[in-house]
């Protein structure tokens, strides 16, 4: 765990399968996005949002959406920016 962007951050993919291959923080928006890349070649998007939990002194960043697998990187970046469109 880490601090990162005022939130606790975990870095590692839930399952630990995944490296992280692109991360991008929207402060307007208080969400910070990640792209995990996956041993088989699959890129799971997900956007963080910022939850507070008693037993920390700083928010951590929690998944905001539900799993998705993708086939490529580009389809990975078009899948947050389809998501912070809807869930603004």
């Amino acid at each position: 765990m880490e601090e990162k962007y005022g939130g606790i951050w975990v870095s590692a993919e839930e399952d630990r399968a995944g490296k992280v291959v692109f991360e991008e923080y929207l402060p307007v928006e208080a969400k910070l996005h990640v792209i995990y890349q996956q041993e088989s070649g699959l890129f799971l998007p997900f956007s963080f949002v910022l939850s507070q939990d008693r037993q920390w002194r700083l928010p951590l960043w929690v998944k905001e959406n539900e799993k998705s697998v993708m086939p490529s990187f580009e389809s990975a970046k078009e899948y947050l920016n389809s998501y912070a469109e809807s869930h603004t």
